[in-house]
């Protein structure tokens, strides 16, 4: 049924769910389950360096933050759980993403860290589900 499965993760509880549940289906299928966060751009305009490299190390630390989660909820379920990272806009990465990685399946929590822009443009997984080429999961 599904060979890959690619599941949004950014630490929220939504995704924190999405990540649970892809785990269970992955063991199941056996299949592999990578989990990948989209880091927004730096700074288009920063005002000094120290800001840029502020912004950098912020963003390093969130990520080991990201991979301790993953390497646990890993263990809690007896399955490798791949991580990744990119930059660039969360959907439209995470659309690119599936189709190079041919993943099969895209796992995504129904809200992430963005709710309120959300309610004005359209959620990620919104935008995800109505673009991708693959089946896409919505966990609640």
């Amino acid at each position: 049924m599904y060979k890959r499965i690619l599941v949004g993760f950014d630490g929220s509880e939504g995704s924190k769910a999405a990540l649970h549940h892809a785990a269970r289906l992955a063991k199941l299928l056996g299949a592999e389950l990578w989990a990948l966060w989209v880091r927004g751009s730096l700074p288009h305009y920063p005002e000094t360096v120290d800001e840029v490299e502020e912004e950098k190390e912020a963003a390093d630390s969130f990520l080991q933050n990201l991979t301790r989660q993953i390497v646990h909820i890993s263990k809690e379920h007896g399955i490798e759980i791949r991580g990744d990272s990119r930059s660039g806009h969360p959907a439209k990465t995470i659309l690119s993403y599936a189709e190079e990685g041919k993943f099969d399946l895209i796992v995504l929590g129904n809200r992430g860290h963005s709710e309120l822009w959300g309610r004005f443009l359209g959620h990620t997984a919104d935008k995800i589900s109505e673009n991708a080429h693959c089946s896409v999961l919505i966990v609640r």
